[in-house]
């Protein structure tokens, strides 16, 4: 297999833990299920209870033991309340990553996701050594699209309905 086309990263033991002053990514607990129900996606399925919640969850932890995803709850440092997720996910062909993220209605428009993203960001360029860090947003999400451009996303044409983002790293064009 051409280790550059590859769609895995070698799985970590321990989803690893990131943070900030104001913001610390780590892993999610089964036991968190219930407190994330409002902001639990997969494949674009949303979670209608706890139980779900935890299934979700559950599919994500699978993608990440194969090396296929990374995934972290965002939490406020001052009260270790979670305001949101956010990871690599879909793989990492090419060695590249694709980004996704959520936050609860309540901590939006607070700056902590443009702060969750720089986190993710610095760990794909220098931890995991992507070459590039894709975005997707739906088309009338501007504050996802605010979040990306901060962060210094640059927008580039998209085959689909999605406006699609990439940041390539250092000495690439």
């Amino acid at each position: 297999m051409n280790p550059d086309n590859d769609q895995t990263h070698p799985a970590f033991s321990k989803t690893p833990v990131l943070s900030n002053h104001r913001i610390t990514l780590r892993g999610l607990e089964l036991s968190e299920s219930a407190a994330i129900i409002d902001i639990s996606v997969y494949n674009g399925v949303f979670a209608a209870n706890a139980t779900e919640a935890a299934h979700i969850l559950e599919q994500i932890n699978a993608d990440i033991a194969k090396g296929e995803s990374l995934h972290w709850g965002i939490f406020l440092n001052e009260t270790n309340e979670i305001a949101g997720t956010c990871g690599y996910y879909r793989g990492f062909a090419e060695n590249s990553g694709e980004i996704g993220y959520i936050l609860k209605d309540s901590h939006r428009g607070k700056g902590l996701m443009t702060e969750a993203v720089q986190l993710l960001v610095d760990f794909g360029f220098k931890t995991l050594k992507l070459d590039k860090i894709i975005a997707y947003t739906d088309p009338s999400n501007s504050a996802s699209v605010a979040v990306l451009q901060r962060v210094g996303f640059i927008e580039v044409q998209s085959t689909d309905g999605d406006r699609k983002f990439i940041l390539p790293g250092k000495g690439l064009n």
